[in-house]
């Protein structure tokens, strides 16, 4: 019997105009939450959302492959915000959806509505803004517009520039995936730019004299009378710049972290090692959780244990697909580390199933091999942005490689 209280829940989201929905992704089922007027969409009771058959057969043909990518997303329980059209006799419909993981691990939860009344108006805002979005020369901080087609620099003001050493008058040509160094994959950002139109994130920019410098941009896609652009603005470029050729240095291991590593060869579990590695306030001030990730590539799986203070804690031993892991990303990219500053302006999977809703915003990881397979990952984190820098790298490495160390004393131990 539904109460007098969740009646009136009900019948206020019928209202809305909006569609609730819910997945229940153990068992790969969509169910409404609500009963609300969606157009075609609630044809044939929201098949939309269950055949993948008849969902392309209706979504208009550009619209199809960044649906299928938000249904990936669904599964994979990271967040989508989406606009997407739906043609039904000659007409076109707009829709807007968003959906987003429950903290029940095992169901997704989303909204759909309507929106095709609101495009006309918004296109008129929108031509007023994408024009403005064109204009550089008068902007008061660093700022160029590239083509999207072919990434080409179009126009920049004196600020950007001179922030990277560039002259656009001297007739060299310059791209965006020439200025973009490091290790971030400019496809991928550029993939999720075109979908949410707007991305904040920290980028390696090349100078004009032979340096990079690590800025924190914001990337926005327009279009102006049937052309794509790319807005890049640098918010903060404070950040050092260093050589591209590396310097390398040996490492100054602390005498505090050469006593973790000797209490670590005393402890006999996983979770005595990760309680002392919390226990290093003095070392790392700004750690809130230690984390400590299993790998098993091959079955695709990842087993995180950790110990720490975030939104709803793990269990331990709780399992994550290896895909889009913070492990992938070393291995693919031959990383010795990786340092994330803001896991919200990050495009893994894992920082948006694991990290983010947990309330983490920055980390620092360190890999370890057995007989050059991948499978111990320490993990410290922030709940902080910007905690972790590469100067803590070296004091990482050695408690990661002594933890590393005596995991396999104990599972020795364990099995004798």
């Amino acid at each position: 019997m539904i109460s007098s209280k969740e009646q009136s829940i009900s019948d206020t989201l019928d209202k809305t105009g909006m569609l609730f929905w819910r997945l229940d992704l153990s068992k790969r089922s969509f169910i409404n939450l609500n009963n609300s007027d969606v157009g075609i969409l609630g044809l044939e009771h929201y098949r939309f959302f269950k055949d993948r058959a008849y969902r392309t057969k209706i979504l208009f043909p550009d619209d199809r492959a960044s649906m299928e990518r938000a249904v990936v997303n669904f599964k994979d329980r990271v967040p989508v915000r989406m606009i997407f059209r739906v043609q039904n006799s000659n007409k076109l419909h707009w829709y807007k959806l968003t959906g987003w993981p429950t903290s029940n691990f095992r169901y997704y939860e989303g909204a759909v509505e309507e929106i095709s009344a609101h495009i006309s108006w918004l296109r008129d805002i929108f031509d007023q803004q994408d024009r403005r979005l064109l204009e550089v020369v008068n902007a008061e901080y660093p700022v160029a517009v590239f083509s999207a087609q072919d990434n080409r620099l179009l126009n920049a003001n004196v600020f950007f520039q001179k922030s990277l050493g560039l002259d656009i008058t001297s007739g060299q040509k310059y791209r965006l995936d020439d200025l973009v160094r490091g290790d971030i994959k400019l496809p991928q950002v550029l993939e999720l730019l075109f979908l949410d139109r707007r991305l904040t994130l920290e980028l390696l920019l090349g100078c004009g004299n032979g340096t990079v410098t690590k800025v924190s941009c914001q990337l926005v896609y327009f279009s102006h009378e049937g052309m794509g652009y790319i807005r890049l603005a640098i918010l903060d470029n404070e950040g050092q710049k260093s050589r591209i050729a590396p310097r390398i240095e040996k490492p100054v291991v602390k005498k505090q972290v050469q006593q973790i590593c000797a209490d670590l060869k005393q402890c006999s579990s996983i979770d005595a090692m990760l309680e002392r590695i919390y226990q290093a306030k003095d070392i790392f001030p700004d750690m809130d959780v230690v984390m400590y990730s299993d790998i098993y590539a091959r079955k695709n799986k990842v087993m995180v244990y950790s110990i720490g203070d975030m939104n709803n804690p793990l269990e331990p031993g709780s399992q994550f697909p290896y895909a889009g892991t913070i492990a992938e990303n070393i291995e693919k990219e031959n990383l010795e580390y990786l340092i994330v500053d803001d896991t919200q302006s990050s495009i893994k999977a894992i920082d948006w199933m694991l990290f983010v809703p947990k309330g983490l915003h920055s980390y620092v990881a360190k890999a370890l091999y057995v007989r050059g397979a991948m499978r111990t990952v320490l993990i410290f984190c922030s709940l902080k942005t910007k905690s972790f820098t590469e100067d803590q790298i070296p004091d990482v490495t050695a408690i990661a490689e002594a933890f590393h160390r005596q995991l396999k004393r104990i599972r020795r131990s364990s099995k004798s």
